[in-house]
């Protein structure tokens, strides 16, 4: 029995209404509630309404009736993700990224072997460590295996925010359970992405598959190697036991290293400008499209005559190099005729309209758009979304919101990318990483194809309603009067 027909029975138990007489009061057929207490047939949307209204379900219970109603439609493991990815860009939405002043000099925490006992002295010590090791040097690399419980991720974005250089091996394990293990792994992703982005690629997550059930003989069974220290950690982090002798801490490193070559990295990042503006244009799919930025991907309305009006260069790049490299983007993005989704938030739209800035776009080397092309990409996104070529989709900031530091896309081999925008702290381009792991990328593709009929995002009469007055304030720009936006 689903979730969904155990609870419209108790509601029909409750009531003591016969379901002949309930049918007849919404309208409905008798024998399609009938069936959708067996799960022999799916109700019509109205169907659910009504019944909701019929039993004068509270707000709590009609969450819970309509969530379970969403269940049903989507499969209870496909809802569960669709959450959990709704989880991650919220939680993305909320971390902050801003440059810190770098930390005092620290003195060495340690001289000799150390047990360290209580959560917070544990924790305390394995701070000050990091500090202390981070600040002696660039190329450090730092190996982590840590219980699940242990969340040291902003301490890690505070010292690469200092400027400090290091680097970040950790280790992962992913039992292998019955039920949805996929849901759990994208949670996981909310640690992960932003160390990647912050670090430019400096964070390298590993992860191994561990059946259930083992039993953990050794109470110190994770550590973390730094170049001065080995510390063994216990599985609630009530104890620590810090080494010093440079013997074991090479042993324990390099047995760290031959795990690594057995092990599958999570995520794969790049750092070079122009390596991500060419995976971007190689990763472009004729056929299915899926980007989420705050704005929309109006890269599409991109031509030749645009690139030579507002390209330029800081030097660091060839112009020619760059022209060809944006030349080749935006006309791949233009060859796709189906299935273009462009996921956007309203406040990104607006940012859009009143600045011309193009946040996926370097501002060294693309300026704002004049209003009078803002105006043609708005009208020709209009157009489009109103007969259907490009998908559109405007989200509810009450269910989904979106991180203005970062676009999310799905490539030509249906693998997740994360690129960081003009808003992120190293700005746009900085780091691209991708995410080719099938059971993620799958659910990544049903997220985005579930997005048009789902309650995250506005109906598509309300989307173009905001693309009309966006439009109107730009006419009023621009100072030109376009009567129609299907002329454009």
């Amino acid at each position: 029995m689903s979730k969904f027909s155990g609870c419209l029975k108790r509601l029909f138990e409750a009531s003591g209404e016969s379901i002949a007489s309930v049918a007849r009061d919404i309208g409905a057929e008798r024998t399609s509630i009938h069936k959708a207490l067996t799960d022999e047939r799916v109700l019509p949307y109205r169907v659910v309404q009504a019944l909701a209204g019929h039993f004068r379900l509270t707000l709590e219970e009609r969450e819970e009736f309509f969530q379970y109603y969403e269940m049903l439609l989507q499969g209870e493991d496909a809802w569960s993700n669709q959450q959990a990815i709704c989880d991650l860009f919220n939680h993305l939405a909320d971390v902050r990224f801003a440059p810190s002043a770098a930390a005092v000099q620290p003195e060495r925490p340690f001289d000799n072997a150390t047990l360290v006992e209580g959560e917070y002295a544990v924790r305390g010590a394995i701070l000050s460590i990091l500090a202390w090791e981070t600040s002696q040097g660039e190329d450090i690399t730092i190996q982590m295996f840590l219980p699940s419980g242990l969340n040291i991720s902003q301490e890690l974005l505070e010292l690469w925010m200092t400027g400090a250089q290091f680097h970040v091996d950790e280790l992962f394990c992913s039992p292998v359970v019955t039920g949805n293990n996929c849901s759990r792994d994208i949670h996981l992703l909310e640690r992960i992405i932003p160390l990647c982005l912050v670090s430019c690629g400096a964070y390298a997550p590993y992860y191994f598959r561990e059946r259930t059930g083992t039993q953990d003989i050794n109470p110190l069974n994770y550590y973390i190697i730094t170049p001065n220290y080995l510390i063994h950690l216990s599985q609630e982090q009530s104890a620590a036991v810090v080494h010093t002798r440079k013997p074991l801490i090479r042993l324990f490193s390099n047995h760290f290293q031959r795990l690594l070559e057995r092990c599958d990295l999570l995520t794969n990042c790049t750092s070079s400008i122009l390596d991500v503006l060419q995976k971007y244009t190689d990763a472009t799919n004729p056929d299915t499209s899926f980007f989420m930025l705050i704005q929309p991907c109006f890269g599409r309305y991109v031509t030749s005559n645009y690139i030579q009006k507002y390209l330029r260069t800081d030097g660091t790049v060839p112009l020619e190099t760059l022209y060809s490299v944006g030349d080749r983007r935006f006309s791949a993005l233009r060859k796709v005729e189906k299935n273009y989704y462009t996921v956007f938030s309203e406040e990104g739209l607006q940012l859009f309209i009143e600045t011309g800035i193009m946040i996926e776009m370097p501002p060294e080397f693309v300026p704002p758009l004049e209003p009078a092309d803002r105006l043609v990409f708005l009208t020709k996104l209009h157009r489009e979304m109103e007969i259907g070529t490009v998908i559109g989709l405007i989200v509810r900031p009450s269910y989904l919101r979106l991180p203005d530091y970062m676009e999310a896309y799905v490539d030509a081999d249906g693998c997740i990318h994360f690129d960081t925008t003009n808003r992120f702290l190293h700005g746009a381009y900085c780091c691209d990483i991708r995410i080719s792991e099938e059971y993620l990328c799958r659910a990544f593709q049903q997220f985005f194809r579930s997005l048009p009929s789902s309650k995250m995002v506005y109906p598509k009469e309300d989307a173009l309603r905001i693309l009309d007055e966006g439009i109107s304030k730009l006419k009023n720009l621009s100072g030109q009067n376009i009567a129609n936006p299907k002329q454009v």
